[in-house]
């Protein structure tokens, strides 16, 4: 990293002409999207159609190879700015590293027709190294969908940088992202999401690249050497839709069963 420090500082405060909303909402069609983009919350949701499939989405970064340096929240950068030219898009800008490197999110909503129980969201992730030494990072996206509105009994399956994930009430969810992750990770809430809050660097093992029958979680881990002035943007797409038929869910290849929940965690599902 070339010795950058990391400076770790809070947003302006609510009630600034530049602050960032305590949350962020987007609205097309028969969908809406509430989110805090910066930390875990209770209140972020996605609808479609009436519908709440959504419990947590939520990017981490980590910086260099310090195994213990923690990962920061967006929560943990210098808040920039934020515009929301229209009811369904927004972008928020953020930096960190001693303001060596920005953070750009940009999010859209399409929704459809009421009934069809069909939405799509894209996100731009952009990163930019605007300091005079090269940056090594690491970019996490984690993301915890609750298809129909529960949490329990869902399949989920990675394949050609495509996450989708199935629920027994016919929703299925799909996650794209135009660049090949270095690690995937799927688990159950709150497993997964501990080793984000813990104190230590975040390293995804490349593992089972299936999970069936449980509460599913899933992180994508991208690596990346930054060059000075060089920026790289990450393109997410995340859509859901509900099948036609009634057939029974797509089983993955391989089953996990888990029965005991990380200690520690104070996290707890919404009823």
């Amino acid at each position: 990293m070339g010795g950058l420090p990391i400076a770790v500082a809070a947003s302006h405060p609510p009630g600034s002409a530049s602050s960032l909303p305590d949350l962020i909402e987007l609205q097309s069609g028969n969908s809406t999207y509430r989110a805090d983009i910066l930390r875990f919350s209770e209140h972020q949701g996605w609808w479609v159609d009436e519908v709440d499939n959504l419990f947590t989405d939520l990017y981490f970064l980590n910086f260099g190879n310090d195994l213990a340096q923690r990962d920061l929240r967006l929560e943990d950068f210098e808040f920039l700015s934020f515009s929301q030219p229209s009811a369904d898009r927004f972008t928020a800008d953020f930096f960190v590293l001693g303001a060596n490197l920005n953070f750009s999110l940009t999010s859209s909503l399409q929704g459809f027709e009421s009934g069809s129980f069909r939405s799509v969201r894209e996100e731009t992730v952009t990163l930019l190294n605007s300091s005079r030494d090269p940056i090594d990072i690491s970019l996490f996206k984690y993301l915890d969908l609750d298809l129909g509105g529960v949490f329990d009994n869902d399949s989920v399956i990675f394949a050609d940088n495509v996450l989708t994930q199935f629920d027994p009430s016919g929703a299925i969810a799909t996650l794209s992202v135009d660049q090949t992750p270095a690690a995937v990770a799927m688990d159950e809430y709150p497993i997964l999401l501990q080793k984000f809050y813990n104190q230590n660097r975040t390293n995804l093992s490349p593992g089972n690249d299936s999970l069936s029958n449980t509460d599913v979680a899933a992180a994508l881990q991208f690596d990346h050497h930054l060059a000075p002035g060089e920026s790289i943007s990450f393109n997410f797409v995340k859509q859901i839709s509900r099948r036609s038929d009634s057939k029974a869910v797509p089983e993955p290849t391989a089953f996990l069963a888990f029965g005991v929940v990380a200690a520690g965690l104070v996290l707890m599902r919404r009823s």
